[in-house]
């Protein structure tokens, strides 16, 4: 009962928000191009520094 009760409280606050999937594509595209390339050029050690940034910003979901 008191979990339903906060989770209305913050979806009325406005507290409760989701990332937008168009803000999630924007937000990574100049990392997910460079790691296309660094796959392409290596697909070793440079690959998996672009591609832990690329993930870093997938799980943000973008809020930066």
């Amino acid at each position: 009962m008191r979990e339903t009760l906060l989770i209305s409280i913050l979806l009325i606050a406005g507290c409760v928000t989701t990332p937008s999937d168009s803000a999630i594509c924007d937000g990574s595209f100049h990392s997910r191009k460079n790691h296309a390339s660094a796959l392409l050029v290596d697909g070793g050690p440079k690959s998996r520094v672009t591609g832990a940034i690329v993930l870093k910003e997938l799980e943000q979901g973008c809020r930066e």
